[in-house]
């Protein structure tokens, strides 16, 4: 790997009910970028928020390999559009 970034990405969307990291770790898998992540997700009570559809949110913690910081950007926003989730924040730290 080249130089190496750090990307936080705040997802807002039914993230465990779409499988949301689950997706993005097999796009991952399967494309060529030299990116993992890691992430945190908070949740509204479970049982509340499939009943009403209450949005989740997710943070991501990405490293990424500079070269590909864009495509790794461009692939977490085409799993959100295709998800109907939202991309609340995404900065490079």
């Amino acid at each position: 790997m080249g130089k190496i970034k750090t990307v936080e990405i705040v997802i807002r969307g039914d993230i465990v009910e779409k499988n949301l990291l689950l997706k993005l770790a097999d796009m991952l898998k399967t494309s060529e970028l030299r990116a993992d992540f890691s992430s945190s997700v908070a949740v509204p009570p479970f049982l509340v928020a499939v009943e009403k559809h209450y949005p989740s949110l997710a943070v991501l913690y990405a490293t990424v390999d500079l070269e590909d910081l864009f495509q790794f950007k461009a692939l977490v926003e085409e799993l959100c559009r295709s998800e109907a989730c939202e991309i609340i924040s995404c900065k490079e730290l």
